[in-house]
């Protein structure tokens, strides 16, 4: 009876380790976005572009990078010009900044240069908060207010509509115009054999 009893404990013990065992091995793993972590003034010294700015509209997505036509409103540091290309990862997992929607406003601390410029969540500062703006305005002065110029029309890196449909059209039109000849070349041949028999 005895024996019993401590045997048991021992197989109730063996089977919760190996319900866990299963459920932990079965597990997907999370992977989380990992960053070294700057300060606020390693973050100023290593961005090439510290600004305030309005995403326009979504330009292309390129396996899971994603990039976007935005509009400077202001800038502290680099290029002073209306009108960029953004790009970010659309996963945070993969310390992105997630997808943007049209119309949203965000503090990019981004690198790059000459109109094109991506970002990541290892680029913001540790020690960032809400006081950022004047932080900046601090170590760098006033910024220069572009909100008040045009957005410059850029194109779209996709073909326009007409010629999505057009191209399929076409195609099929000149594959219909090449089987058309190619019957009516086949009857004028057998015409000619059946004339000659």
């Amino acid at each position: 009876m005895h024996a019993t009893t401590s045997r048991r404990p021992s197989s109730l013990l063996a089977l919760i380790v190996g319900v866990l065992v299963l459920v932990l091995a079965g597990a997907p793993a999370a992977h989380a976005c990992s960053c070294m972590g700057y300060t606020f003034d390693e973050s100023a010294e290593r961005a090439d572009l510290i600004a305030d700015i309005t995403i326009v509209h979504e330009v292309e997505e390129d396996s899971g990078h994603v990039t976007y036509l935005a509009a400077i409103d202001t800038v502290w540091k680099g290029e002073q010009s209306r009108a960029i290309m953004f790009a970010t990862h659309e996963e945070t997992t993969a310390c992105g900044l997630g997808r943007l929607t049209d119309g949203s406003s965000l503090l990019v601390w981004a690198s790059g240069g000459e109109g094109r410029y991506s970002t990541t969540w290892c680029s913001l500062p540790t020690d960032g908060g809400p006081d950022d703006r004047e932080r900046l305005t601090e170590r760098f002065g006033e910024p220069a207010d572009l909100s008040d110029q045009p957005i410059p029309e850029q194109r779209s890196a996709f073909p326009p509509v007409w010629l999505l449909i057009a191209l399929p059209v076409a195609a099929v039109m000149g594959s219909t115009l090449v089987s058309v000849i190619a019957l009516v070349v086949v009857l004028v041949l057998m015409r000619r054999r059946a004339r000659r028999g």
